[in-house]
């Protein structure tokens, strides 16, 4: 994608959200979903087209009629066709108004005679671009150091249009091997930017998860992982904030108040790179583990009490729930320690009352260094669905512990969710 510039358009980021986060999960009920998929410009049939429900691990490929059937629970969804040589292609599918057979067409991708060359040899500076675009799309958890990119091939980097950028682009389905979670994550990725200056990323794609056949002795064992990369997650934060049972779950929340900046925030997020500290890294949800190391005069500090977290929602009579708390509040989840790895950007470095912040229910519960983050509305309201997704996601600014993890931590949106 030669030429992006940094958030270069809400178009690019509108695009990453509607897909990662718009799926509205419900419990109740199973559809069949069938289609054809076909090229626009010939009408033929496409053979093993990847045909899935964004994010989720519901899923299949065409068959030789280019026909495809999916089982889909109740509710909105990003229907998702990718096949390579032509152009990802989504469309939103809804129970309610659904179809007995739909016909989808799609287009041949535009070969950019320029964009193609770029860094298609896996040369010495394509082979560290590579390392730079693991780092920053895949996380730095113990789990994204875990995920192994099979096809890195598919890959185009550039880092020469623009020498202050790393721009990424594939030319077909990055096939993502999570061995801790126990699956293969098949990402179309449609634009990923690292802006080298910034210290800030940016990338777009639709997520399809896929299980992995598992062997009885690691049965265990990656369960165990996918419910502590569910615990504490954004998904499980907002699962609970709609059954109203955050505390219950864990979660402690605290208010805020804006006050000068102490001469003690100090700078965090010392590049072992680079000679002089960096901005904090921020990803697709404009996830910035430490803004406010960067404000010039003033920073958030919360209050001592915990809050009622009824006070951050309300509901509508017919069950709708929508965040609508105006001001940045901290959310301490009591149940799971940060990772060594993440203790450079936490929040806790900025000063002495972020630090300190939940002392008491630490004590209380006995954890030792609970994880932090912070989260800061950007609209009036956002709605929160019962999967545990939101809309719009860029109406919430995320900070802290859930802004660090990244698609090595990534869960789908119908982990969990029981289907009657």
């Amino acid at each position: 994608m030669p030429g992006i510039k940094t958030f270069y358009s809400l178009k690019f980021i509108y695009l990453f959200f509607t897909v990662f986060l718009l799926t509205i999960l419900s419990t109740f009920g199973q559809y069949s979903l069938k289609g054809r998929v076909l090229d626009a410009e010939t009408l033929e049939p496409l053979l093993f087209a990847t045909v899935f429900i964004s994010n989720s691990s519901i899923g299949t490929s065409t068959n030789k009629q280019g026909e495809f059937e999916l089982t889909i629970p109740e509710g909105n969804h990003e229907l998702v066709i990718s096949y390579i040589g032509f152009q990802p292609f989504s469309y939103t599918i809804s129970t309610q108004v659904l179809r007995n057979f739909y016909e989808f067409r799609i287009l041949p991708e535009t070969i950019e005679l320029e964009g193609s060359e770029v860094k298609e040899k896996r040369d010495k500076t394509w082979y560290e671009n590579l390392e730079v675009f693991k780092k920053y799309f895949l996380g730095s958890s113990a789990n994204a150091k875990s995920c192994i990119i099979l096809n890195p091939e598919v890959l185009i980097l550039d880092g020469e249009t623009n020498p202050n950028l790393l721009l990424a682009r594939a030319k077909d389905i990055l096939q993502i091997e999570n061995p801790n979670l126990g699956y293969q994550i098949k990402y179309v990725l449609t634009g990923f930017e690292f802006d080298k200056v910034r210290n800030e990323v940016v990338y777009a794609g639709y997520p399809y998860f896929v299980e992995e056949k598992l062997p009885k002795r690691r049965v265990k064992k990656v369960t165990e992982s996918r419910e502590e990369a569910y615990l504490g997650s954004m998904m499980h934060f907002m699962r609970s904030l709609f059954e109203g049972n955050t505390d219950k779950s864990g979660y402690r929340i605290f208010a805020t108040q804006k006050v000068p900046k102490p001469n003690n925030v100090i700078n965090l997020n010392l590049n072992p790179d680079q000679e002089k500290p960096i901005s904090p890294e921020k990803s697709t949800a404009a996830e910035d583990p430490n803004p406010d190391v960067t404000v010039a005069d003033s920073i958030y500090i919360p209050f001592i009490d915990p809050m009622d977290a009824a006070l951050l929602t309300k509901a509508t009579p017919d069950g709708k729930v929508f965040i609508t708390y105006n001001k940045p509040v901290y959310i301490l989840y009591l149940n799971e320690e940060e990772e060594s790895a993440f203790f450079p950007y936490s929040l806790r470095n900025i000063n002495f009352t972020i630090k300190n912040i939940g002392s008491g229910e630490i004590r209380e519960s006995g954890a030792k260094l609970p994880q932090l983050s912070k989260i800061e509305m950007r609209s009036k309201a956002v709605q929160v669905f019962e999967n545990g997704s939101y809309f719009h996601p860029f109406d919430i600014f995320v900070q802290g512990y859930m802004g660090w993890e990244r698609i090595g931590d990534l869960m789908p949106l119908d982990y969990g969710m029981v289907v009657k």
